[in-house]
């Protein structure tokens, strides 16, 4: 129902009753969201949040506001935010998320031409990735920070990587964008590829996704030689050979766009890390079902089979389907 229907039937509701109705309604909430609405009903019931609400909100000085997000920043890595300390109040911990939605607020709303601007949007790129940090580790009390914060994670890196190209579109902002796409902490709700996309789909010449994929191959290369550095068993390994895995996401994606399928998948077969080559092929497959067309999902298939890899039942199904219907 509409809110405006929700105070309708709330009108005259007895208390014992509207108690039960919102008791009942807390418990079919996550734990992530409990957390979010018990701040909520504290705030509102002491009576902060319409004061808050009601008072109007100046604009933000720049170099207030850059000390404000640093000062955060810092107090967040050192964990203050989460474990017992003397810094950060107890009390005050679980309002980070409104802090952190009010910097990207003001940092979203800073014009172009502003003397401010590039400094704002390297502000952004931080906030984004202690986002990422947080959801590896516990740096906030949530078990999803972008949520936290009212962002989908794949939303806030296109409003971060579309105001980077604002400033530049150098090699330089193309390769940090996609290690930010390939590299980092995940929402629970989101994939690597999900931000990969919104890369593509920033990139809009062929030069630019042609320097994405040369900064992606020598992202693997560096990746490669650390490594040949570790043991079998290294903790490391992981990691790393996640990382490859995802720009080898990146660049068949934007191969795609390229329409070099062939040069896509071939780079992808030989540098994607899998003990099996079927399910390396099966995972391109499934790029090129998502972001790909019919015909580039079959020249992948094909070229597959004709390096002697044999697909699984489903995709040898997919590929009877498409040629049917060709």
């Amino acid at each position: 129902m509409k809110v405006q229907e929700l105070r309708q039937m709330l009108t005259g509701a007895e208390r014992s009753l509207l108690e039960k109705a919102f008791v009942e309604c807390y418990k079919q909430l996550s734990k992530s969201q409990k957390e979010e609405a018990d701040l909520q009903i504290k705030l509102i019931l002491s009576g902060e949040a319409a004061a808050a609400k009601g008072k109007k909100t100046a604009a933000a000085d720049p170099e207030e506001l850059e000390q404000q997000i640093k000062t955060f920043l810092s107090n967040a890595r050192n964990g203050y935010y989460y474990e017992p300390n003397r810094v950060i109040p107890k009390s005050q911990r679980p309002k980070w998320r409104f802090l952190v939605k009010g910097y990207i607020k003001e940092l979203e709303k800073v014009p172009a031409d502003s003397p401010f601007y590039e400094r704002a949007v390297q502000l952004l790129r931080e906030l984004y990735f202690l986002l990422c940090t947080a959801c590896n580790i516990y740096l906030f009390s949530s078990e999803d920070p972008f949520r936290s914060v009212g962002w989908e994670q794949n939303a806030l890196y296109h409003l971060l990587a579309a105001k980077t190209f604002a400033v530049s579109l150098s090699r330089e902002n193309i390769a940090a964008m996609a290690k930010l796409a390939c590299t980092g902490g995940l929402s629970r709700d989101s994939l690597y590829e999900n931000q990969e996309a919104e890369l593509c789909s920033l990139l809009k010449t062929t030069d630019a996704k042609e320097i994405a994929i040369e900064e992606s191959e020598k992202a693997i290369q560096l990746r490669r030689e650390k490594l040949a550095g570790l043991k079998a068993y290294d903790n490391q390994r992981y990691y790393l050979e996640e990382e490859i895995n995802n720009y080898c996401d990146l660049i068949l994606i934007l191969s795609l766009s390229l329409a070099e399928t062939e040069r896509g998948i071939r780079f992808f077969l030989k540098n994607s890390i899998e003990i099996r080559k079927e399910i390396i092929l099966y995972r391109a497959l499934e790029i090129a079902r998502w972001v790909g067309t019919d015909a580039q999902w079959l020249d992948i298939y094909r070229y597959g089979v004709s390096k002697k890899i044999k697909p699984r039942e489903e995709l040898v199904e997919r590929y009877r389907k498409l040629m049917e219907k060709a």
